[in-house]
């Protein structure tokens, strides 16, 4: 039974001190805080609704751990994950950013977020027909007028929250240059609609058709 202690014994005495340096390198490791900014993922987004209100797109982390695990190689892991699954009417939500939805490298825990709360306001999510209003870069060349401009199509289709929809009067196109225009044009052109939380769905594009012309002596 004895030479189960005895075999080997440089070998064993080896894996030991190695433990043993191992154990004393993690225990004797100093302690250390940092703070980082970290990205929101947001996820289960509910499909009847729309976020009007403005999001959060960065959190800042108070963390702590062993010194060696202070480094951007190890940070560059951490998230915040805001989960909406429980979202299921319109209204107001706070989601708490706690050690629950903080994702962190092992080692690593949580002193506090900056914020430590994330109120968020859901509506319901309507899509309506707004009319294209051309928008133009200066005026025609001296002596020529706009006799002619169509657009199409002349109705984009936005989406997002109710209140903010409801509140689009048009999508405009880009500026289109006038200068050097003294004829029938066609321009191919994006549009664009002024609130971040409503979208143009499909294509954005549209063809603006312009007649430019002489204008009469009498009306020079």
């Amino acid at each position: 039974m004895m030479h189960l202690f005895t075999d080997n014994l440089g070998a064993k005495a080896m894996s030991v001190l190695i433990a043993s340096l191992l154990w004393l390198a993690i225990v004797g490791e100093q302690e250390l805080a940092t703070a980082i900014d970290v990205p929101v993922e947001y996820r289960n987004f509910p499909k009847a609704y729309e976020v009007s209100s403005d999001m959060v797109n960065r959190v800042n982390l108070l963390v702590h751990g062993p010194a060696g695990k202070m480094q951007d190689s190890f940070l560059k892991d951490a998230t915040v994950i805001v989960d909406l699954e429980s979202v299921t009417r319109p209204g107001e939500r706070t989601f708490n950013l706690d050690s629950k939805a903080v994702r962190l490298p092992a080692g690593l825990s949580l002193e506090r977020a900056t914020p430590t709360q994330i109120r968020m306001k859901f509506e319901e999510r309507i899509a309506r027909d707004v009319p294209v209003q051309i928008r133009y870069a200066g005026n025609p060349s001296t002596g020529y007028r706009i006799a002619k401009q169509e657009v199409s199509p002349a109705f984009l289709r936005i989406v997002g929250p109710k209140s903010r929809v409801e509140q689009v009067q048009s999508v405009d196109t880009d500026p289109i240059e006038l200068m050097g225009v003294v004829s029938e044009s066609d321009f191919k052109t994006s549009t664009f609609v002024d609130d971040p939380q409503v979208r143009i769905e499909g294509n954005s594009t549209v063809r603006v058709h312009l007649v430019v012309e002489r204008l009469r002596t009498s009306e020079q």
